[in-house]
Parts: structure tokens; C-alpha cells; sequence
């Protein structure tokens, strides 16, 4: 498979550039190229986990995974995630000490100008990797490749600041060494907030949060806008791994049979899967929708409810408006006795407190005569 074997390359790519690098950093007294080559393994250590996701989540459903090994890859970037911060927290330390050493003086050794080997090589075949990946990853659809390029590529442009950074240091003399533990620190920084963001993007997904608002907001505006549709509610959504899980409620009224009711819901979740990327599976509850209630049988029912409030004198006109799959009632009361504005309140809180205890009525405005 192509994904596996560019994922290879970029492995046995890292750790001929990250231990070159590392190499050459203790061996000319650089410790910003160090980070670098640090930055690169931890291209390796995603690498790794991508391969090991590759394989592992695409393996088939069973018994004990019935919804599959999706997550695989969300508990190896998670880990991944662990393993740069706690890797950044020991490096920025080391780099500190360096720092507080050149300040006092105890260090004064100038960085040998070879140590820009492994940046410079780095910068160029980064590149190239980040290129063709991305390519392969978009055309294969695959979201966790084209993550990974863009990781290969936060690789080119930390060589491009330690090349700039220890060059500095480099060409005009020991005055400048103090930026290498600087330049180092930075890359650390940026290391640690990769892990941070690797580390909640992740956790989220493990924990079922829903999907993006603006990707769920097209979900439900497709269901909604199928036939069928209308009355779909509890649309829920969650990933894991690449791919995208939906579940939701649908109301159809008693003209549909068995057969029809499943042949809209396979025709609703083919509609969903072709215009939505990554969805796995979608799972439709369905249930009868409850008939609406004539306006005549309404009013009995409005009367029947109003009947025993002594304060009011006659229902003089009643009006019936449809309200998100419910009524709004509009009511003119006249009331028996001419009651100060406190008590005419009083009046209106106890009518609608009487009407909303009825399930089908969501909103009710009261217009009161003397």
C-alpha cells in the first residue's frame, strides 16, 4: 500500500537526519542543532505511530471491537503527544543550564561550522517529503497522511531558524554563542505546544466530543433538507480515528411501512456518506411521529383546561399558529372584575402556567379585556 511505503521512507529519512544531526550538534558543541535533531525524531516517533495506525485501524471489525480499530490512532498520537512534552520539559532544562554556563563564562568553545550539515540536508529532502506526501494523502483522501506532512513540514521550518540562528553564532564569533541555547529554548517552545495541541486534539476525540460545529452544521442541514428528514432530532456525532460516527432520531408518520421506511433511511444514509468525507456509519433510530391534534379538539382542550380559573369571564377568541412541531396559542380573555395591574399578572402567569402543561403547546400569548 502506497501510504504504508511513503511512511517507510520518511521513518529511514528521520533517522539518518535525526541522529546526524544529534551527532553532529555534540560533536561541534551546538545545542540548538541537538533540539533540531530532536525535532526530527520526533518526526520519527510520529512516523512510527502512523505506521502502526495504518495497519492496525484498518483492520477488519470483530467481535470484541464491533465499531472497529479506528482508535488506534487517536491512543498513538495521544502517547505521541506524552513523549514530546516529556521529552521537550528535559531538553529545555539542558538548554537552560547551557545558557546560565555561557552567561558566567564556562562555556566558550565556538560552534564548528559543519554542525549545519544535517539542517541544511534536512531543509531541502523535509521538502520533498512534505510534497509528495501531501500528495499521496490527498489523493488517497487519507486525513492522518496529510497531517503527517504537515508535521515533516514544522520539521523544514525549524531548520531553516537553527540554520539562520547557529550560522549567526557561527560567523561572527563567541559574542553570539549565547543564541544557540536561545534559538534551542524557541524550538523547545514550539515542540511543547505541538504535543499540547496533539494532546487535546486527541483526548477530545477519545472522550466522544462531537465533531467541528461548521462540519456538524452541514450534517444537519443535509438531514433536514432530505426527504424524510424534517423531523430528525438528537443528531449526535463523534469520531474515531479518521472516521466520522453519527446517530440520530427520525419521526415518520403511519403511511410508511417497514419497507419504505428502510429504504429512506438506507437512501438518507448513502445521501449523508456521499456528501460528507470519512463518515463510517450512520445509525438512524426511528420512531412513529406523533399526529397532529385537530384545532377544533384543541380548543375543547384549552376550554376544558381554563374552565375552572374563576377569575376569567369568557374565551372570547382563540388562536392556533403551528410552532416547531408544536402550536403557539393566542388568546383574548375577558375577565370578571376590573383587578389592579398586579392581579391582571397574576392572571396571565396562572393561564399560561395551566396551557404549557399540555405537551403540545410550546408558547402562549395572552391578550386580557375588562
Amino acid at each position: 500500500m502506497i501510504a504504508q511505503k511513503i511512511t517507510v521512507i520518511s521513518i529511514f529519512l528521520n533517522i539518518i537526519l535525526s541522529f546526524l544531526k544529534i551527532f553532529l550538534g555534540i560533536l561541534g558543541k551546538s545545542q540548538a542543532i541537538i533540539a533540531d535533531g530532536i525535532h526530527s525524531l520526533s518526526d520519527l516517533i510520529t512516523d512510527l505511530g502512523v505506521l502502526f495506525s495504518l495497519s492496525l485501524s484498518q483492520k477488519e471489525k470483530d467481535i470484541t471491537h464491533p465499531y472497529g480499530h479506528y482508535r488506534v490512532e487517536n491512543l498513538s498520537a495521544l502517547i505521541l503527544a506524552i513523549v514530546l512534552i516529556g521529552t521537550s520539559f528535559y531538553l529545555g532544562f539542558y538548554s537552560f543550564i547551557t545558557f546560565l554556563n555561557i552567561l558566567n563564562k564556562k562555556v566558550t568553545k565556538e560552534i564548528s561550522s559543519y554542525v549545519l550539515i544535517g539542517s541544511i540536508l534536512t531543509i531541502l529532502l523535509k521538502e520533498i517529503l512534505f510534497r509528495v506526501t501531501k500528495k499521496i494523502g490527498e489523493r488517497l483522501n487519507n486525513s492522518l497522511l496529510v497531517a503527517n506532512a504537515y508535521h515533516h513540514r514544522s520539521d523544514v521550518f525549524s531548520s531553516i531558524a537553527t540554520t539562520i540562528g547557529v550560522s549567526l553564532a557561527i560567523f561572527f564569533g563567541k559574542e553570539y554563542l549565547i543564541l544557540d541555547p536561545i534559538i534551542s529554548f524557541i524550538l523547545i517552545v514550539i515542540i511543547v505546544i505541538t504535543g499540547i495541541k496533539i494532546f487535546i486534539k486527541e483526548g477530545k476525540i477519545l472522550i466522544d466530543t462531537q465533531i467541528e460545529e461548521k462540519e456538524r452544521e452541514k450534517i444537519e442541514k443535509i438531514i433536514k433538507e432530505s426527504e424524510g428528514g424534517k423531523y430528525a432530532h438528537d443528531i449526535r456525532t463523534r469520531r474515531s480515528g479518521g472516521k466520522i460516527f453519527i446517530d440520530f432520531h427520525l419521526s415518520l408518520d403511519k403511511e410508511h411501512n417497514l419497507f419504505s421506511a428502510h429504504q429512506l433511511t438506507e437512501n438518507l444514509e448513502k445521501e449523508i456518506k456521499g456528501k460528507i468525507e470519512n463518515v463510517e456509519e450512520v445509525f438512524i433510530h426511528l420512531e412513529p411521529k406523533e399526529e397532529p391534534i385537530e384545532k377544533e379538539e384543541l380548543e375543547k382542550v384549552i376550554y376544558q383546561n381554563l374552565k375552572n380559573l374563576k377569575e376569567i369571564k369568557e374565551i372570547k377568541k382563540i388562536k392556533i399558529f403551528p410552532f416547531y412541531e408544536a402550536y403557539q396559542i393566542d388568546l383574548e380573555i375577558r375577565i370578571r372584575k376590573n383587578y389592579s395591574l398586579t392581579k391582571i399578572h397574576e392572571i396571565i402567569h396562572k393561564i399560561e402556567e395551566e396551557l404549557m402543561k399540555l405537551d403540545f403547546i410550546k408558547k402562549v400569548n395572552i391578550h386580557i379585556e375588562p
